[in-house]
């Protein structure tokens, strides 16, 4: 036998026995115990976090059914985040640059998820990156967006998202752009103008920038046959808990006909007429948990 096929022969064992070790591994790991781990973990500081099940995702991954996740005091009784399956896949080639990256797809709200975290060292420390898309997800299935029978905002939602994290969780910088289809409107619980029909937008897009250093500016289009909306000068004060972030920005709504009822309500809660092309501007301002209309 000559000392190439020795060699050769070596090598193919140790890597068999290798291979076999991380498979054995991969799939006698106790997921069971991560699972409450990662449960303990996640659910801390008003969060409540309940996971199904974990398991493991050909190839090297992870998978999380039935994850639940309510917020205190954005949700004390309804989830505000619920996904029917989520898996996550490490970038195995990202440690050899000292970073850690995975990409991760999730099933939710009849649409789907997907997107990739990275984590590393920048110079004023460790940063998580994070991009995302989101794919036809049915809001009026959302547990926040409906009371029993009665759904206050419908659509398919898509949209791109983009954001850093310090090592802390505080945002650096992100970017949301955010659209949807065959928006239906209702107003939300507590919402001060009582709508008596719904509010049809064909097409409904929306923008969100924020910094470290700056406040958040908010931007947003309605557009119809039979409506109008736009914004300028959008501003968000992002405060602790999210419910409490002061929210300002300028409103101009017009309809000719189909919702001219609902722009006069709008006109006598403001106690301001639209002026001669028929369009109505406003300032919509205040916490998030209690907006406030005004001239």
């Amino acid at each position: 036998m000559s000392i190439r096929r020795i060699i050769v022969q070596s090598v193919l064992y140790t890597l068999y026995t290798l291979v076999a070790f991380v498979v054995c591994v991969y799939l006698l790991f106790p997921y069971d115990l991560l699972q409450q781990r990662l449960v303990e973990w996640l659910s801390q500081e008003g969060r409540q976090v309940t996971l199904t099940r974990l398991r493991p995702a050909f190839p090297l991954g992870l998978q999380a059914d039935g994850l639940r996740m309510q917020v205190e005091p954005l949700s004390p009784s309804a989830p505000a985040v619920e996904i029917e399956t989520l898996s996550v896949r490490p970038a195995w080639a990202a440690l050899l640059s000292r970073s850690l990256q995975a990409r991760f797809a999730a099933q939710l709200y009849g649409g789907r998820l997907e997107g990739q975290v990275r984590y590393h060292q920048a110079e004023g420390g460790p940063l998580w990156e994070v991009q995302t898309r989101l794919v036809e997800l049915d809001v009026a299935r959302h547990a926040l967006l409906r009371t029993g029978d009665k759904v206050f905002i419908r659509g398919r939602l898509s949209g791109d998202t983009a954001f850093t994290l310090s090592q802390a969780g505080t945002v650096q910088d992100s970017t949301i752009t955010l659209q949807v289809r065959a928006l239906g409107f209702l107003g939300i619980p507590g919402w001060q103008v009582p709508l008596q029909r719904e509010i049809a937008c064909e097409n409904f897009q929306g923008t969100l920038k924020t910094s470290q250093k700056q406040r958040g500016t908010v931007s947003l289009t309605c557009q119809s046959k039979e409506l109008t909306l736009t914004t300028k000068d959008g501003s968000v004060g992002w405060k602790t808990p999210l419910v409490d972030s002061q929210l300002t920005i300028s409103v101009t709504v017009s309809s000719e006909k189909v919702y001219k009822q609902e722009v006069d309500l709008l006109a006598a809660l403001v106690r301001k007429r639209p002026d001669s092309r028929g369009e109505l501007s406003f300032r919509l301002q205040g916490p998030l948990r209690q907006l406030r209309l005004g001239a």
